[in-house]
């Protein structure tokens, strides 16, 4: 499995843990495994859209400009 680093600040890292832990969830990563997944399959459901869809739906939540 390739890997990604991230670094967030303190505070950040706190509240992950607060919600990962009220969510039942076996660590920190896990929980932003699941969160980044729903994201990703929210945006692109693997259904062929173009760049051009992605980027609007995007656009439409606020991620890009």
């Amino acid at each position: 499995m390739a890997k990604l680093k991230l670094k967030f600040d303190s505070a950040t890292i706190e509240r992950i843990r607060k919600v990962s832990e009220v969510g039942g969830y076996s660590s920190p990563e896990e929980f932003l495994m699941h969160v980044i997944e729903r994201e990703l399959d929210s945006l692109d459901p693997g259904q062929g859209e173009s760049e051009e869809e992605i980027r609007k739906k995007m656009e439409g939540l606020g991620y890009i400009e």
